[in-house]
């Protein structure tokens, strides 16, 4: 599926996408959009470092239990009003593995197999390109 990043590392996207953007009566969870099929392409210009350092923390997150994961996203919720060294690292991977996901989530690209309505077409919103 990625290229860039390994299973692990989807697999665990895929989970925290599904706890930070779960389905709703209105709007589809995380993986139900396939969303993650199109990753690489948010991704292709990451710095190969960062690259590596995230598929090593998301592999390293494939082995925690989803209550764990609840309680790290709880935990990057909470660093922007926190102040100290643990807060700053949560307040990174809030930034950064939140921006990937809602990136994914409403970039208004679905999978293959994803056939109801993309969270774009339910908020009402289109990309329009406006010439100078």
């Amino acid at each position: 599926m990625s290229k860039i990043l390994s299973q692990p590392a989807i697999r665990t996207i895929k989970r925290m996408g599904d706890l930070m953007l779960p389905n709703t009566s209105e709007f589809p969870s995380f993986s139900e959009t396939g969303c993650i099929e199109h990753i690489d392409e948010i991704l292709v210009f990451a710095p190969k470092d960062d690259i590596s350092g995230l598929n090593l923390l998301l592999t390293v997150l494939s082995f925690f239990p989803g209550f764990i994961l609840k309680i790290i996203i709880k935990k990057m919720e909470e660093s922007h009003t926190k102040e100290g060294a643990v807060s700053y690292i949560f307040r990174q991977l809030d930034f950064g593995l939140k921006g990937i996901i809602f990136t994914c989530y409403y970039s208004g690209k679905t999978g293959k197999s994803f056939s109801g309505k993309n969270p774009l077409d339910i908020i009402g919103f289109e990309f329009k390109r406006v010439m100078p």
